[in-house]
């Protein structure tokens, strides 16, 4: 099962919440009306009726344990869902500031996601020359350096910028410039 499919499942049980708070809230009040009446009452009251007040406190306590577990889940579920637009705001903010000016705002917003990701100068010059479609070859015959440095330089930049290859690279930075689809 995916996470995916867990998280749908478990959202349809957000339907049995309310019923279920309301169900605990109720058996909370029992139980402190239960533990008032045995405090003002005779102890041979309360040793008649002992196995329905211990079953009524187990079940409150159950019903603690799960009210934790699924307030937990929710929040995970949540602090997904806030990391999710979280990034889907700094991308919309980001082909917004590319569509206002395209001719620079595209270089602009490039030097502004090197520099989040820390990349040294080597690898933003790497990195443009990648963006411009140049092979790892070509970037070493630019560079005058040895096949392997530029391939260890454009994997120290995969890394920073955690993508798995060059496709994803320049998909992350033309992706904004391309029209929504029908």
């Amino acid at each position: 099962m995916s996470k995916i499919d867990r998280t749908k499942g478990f959202m349809n049980l957000r339907q049995y919440r309310i019923p279920f708070l309301w169900f605990y809230f109720f058996s909370l009040l029992l139980w402190i009306v239960e533990e008032v009446y045995t405090l003002v009452s005779p102890p041979d009251i309360f040793d008649r009726y002992r196995v329905v007040v211990a079953t009524v406190e187990s079940f409150i306590a159950l019903s603690s344990f799960l009210t934790i577990f699924i307030l937990y889940k929710e929040l995970k579920i949540e602090e997904g869902e806030n990391g999710q637009a979280q990034t889907v705001i700094h991308d919309l903010k980001r082909t917004n500031r590319i569509l206002k000016n395209p001719s620079s705002g595209f270089w602009q917003e490039v030097s502004a996601q090197m520099e989040e990701w820390k990349l040294t100068d080597t690898e933003k010059e790497i990195a443009i020359l990648l963006l411009r479609g140049f092979s790892h070859q070509q970037i070493a015959g630019v560079r005058q350096k040895s096949l392997r440095t530029v391939e260890n330089q454009t994997a120290s930049i995969y890394d920073k910028s955690s993508m798995r290859g060059k496709l994803e690279f320049i998909s992350f930075f033309l992706t904004p410039l391309l029209p929504e689809e029908d």
